[in-house]
Order: structure tokens, then sequence, then C-alpha cells
């Protein structure tokens, strides 16, 4: 990422947006391109012409500073209802008392760290690692606010609006959910490597694949992009895994410029 205090543009102490620039476009450049928004009150463009750019260049979106800065719970973001079982809950105040951004639900405390154990290390929310901000990248590709509600999308037509809404609930109905960690008890086969989750090992389980299926905790992947499936929100798809991002593309083209579908 660009240091900006290394770059002195003379726009800088006039605009008050931390716009960051990414490989290829000069500092300067954005800041003319952010002040003439303003000026001519063409906000919502620039945002546009500086996204199709990005799109273009295919560079990472936690390099534009777009990542939220507050704690996110998955379940609110989709708007799933509240769940009753306390084992099955995933609250800020457990998640930091155990020194993580994101614990996994459906384990006790105890076996949290055997869960993480078996990730690679640079993927483990650990507070204030890289972990941690792979889980914040994740969250921001894997489930676009646009993907879930219209309310944050900007460019759909009103004669789609209905269109829109009835991929949302179909997809929430059928394909959406989060799935749960809990310890094996007995042989079973990892339906993506092929080998055993043994009796005493954590593993995945999520429901719309049936009861006796589990993955191990590295396996449980989206089939296009192959990252772990952000807080263990997946999408089934033709009996695959699938984050939701990917999901929604088997079905409708995504905008490269407002990454709207």
């Amino acid at each position: 990422m660009l240091d900006l205090k290394a770059h002195c543009c003379p726009l800088y102490s006039g605009l008050d947006s931390p716009l960051i620039p990414w490989p290829g476009l000069k500092f300067a450049c954005v800041r003319i391109l952010e002040l003439y928004g303003k000026v001519f009150g063409q906000e919502e463009l620039c945002e546009l012409i500086i996204r199709k750019t990005c799109g273009s260049c295919k560079c990472t979106k936690d390099s534009h500073d777009v990542l939220h800065e507050e704690w996110v719970n998955v379940r609110d973001r989709l708007g799933f209802k509240p769940v009753q079982d306390p084992d099955k809950r995933v609250s800020k105040e457990r998640s930091y008392s155990q020194g993580y951004s994101w614990v996994p639900p459906g384990l006790p405390s105890h076996k949290v760290e055997k869960y993480f154990n078996s990730l690679p290390s640079n993927k483990v929310p650990k507070l204030g690692t890289s972990g941690e901000k792979y889980r914040d990248k994740q969250v921001v590709v894997q489930l676009p606010k646009q993907d879930l509600a219209l309310t944050y999308c900007k460019h759909v037509e009103q004669r789609h609006h209905q269109s829109y809404e009835d991929f949302i609930n179909a997809r929430n109905e059928i394909a959406l959910d989060i799935g749960y960690a809990r310890e094996c008890t007995y042989h079973v086969e990892c339906p993506k490597c092929k080998k055993n989750v043994e009796p005493g090992e954590i593993g995945v389980f999520a429901s719309k694949f049936g009861d006796t299926v589990l993955w191990h905790p590295t396996c449980f992947t989206c089939t296009e992009c192959q990252e772990l499936l952000v807080d263990l929100t997946y999408c089934l798809y033709e009996d695959h895994l699938y984050c939701e991002r990917h999901y929604a593309q088997q079905f409708k083209p995504r905008c490269s410029a407002c990454d709207e579908r």
C-alpha cells in the first residue's frame, strides 16, 4: 500500500476523504478526481470511475480502505434471526475474550483452540494478526452487502427489483446457511479430500448437506475461489460449497464497475 506521508500532494490538506490510491494511479490523480466530484456534485460518478479502474486492474479491495472498522456478526449481516441455542451463538465478547475476532459456533471454549490449530496460521483470526485482516477481507469479498439486500444497491433498476427480491428469498431459503464446528465421534469421509475425519477431530457440519457429512476445517472452502468460507457461511449449489459471491455469479453476471449483479 502506498505511504501517503511520502507523497506531498498539494490537494491533501484541502480534502477530508481518506482515499488511498492503488498501484498505477498517482496520489494527486485521486485527489483531483475527488475534488472534481465535490465541486460539480458528481461524487457518485467519480466513485464509479474509481471502482471501474479497480475492477480493471484487479487489485484487492482492502487496498482501497473499504473494509469495515466495527466488529461484524455475519448472522446479523445476512439478516438471520438470532439463534436460541447458546452454544451456536457468536458474540463480540466471547470472541474477544478468547483473543479472536471470530470463534466457530458449536464448540465449547476449550475446543476452540483445537479447531484453530488445524488451520493455516495466517488464516486464524487472532486479534492483531494477519489472520484477523484475512477474515476482514473475506467478509467483504464473500458477503458483499449489495448481494444481501436491495437497500445497499445503487444501480438496480426499478423494473428489476422484484427479480432481485425473488432471487434473495430463494437463495436464503434453499442455499444459504452457516455451518458449525463439532467434534467427530465416528469415522467420516471428508467430501473434499476424501480422507477420514477421525473420532476426536474437529470437523465442520453443514445442515443442508445432511446430518452425516463432515469436512476437515481446511477443506470447508468455496468451490470457485478455494478460500476458507468466512465464519463458516456457505451456499449449496449442485452438491458443492460456494461462498455467497460465487454462488450468485452462477446465476447472474456481476458488473465490474459497481460490483452489483
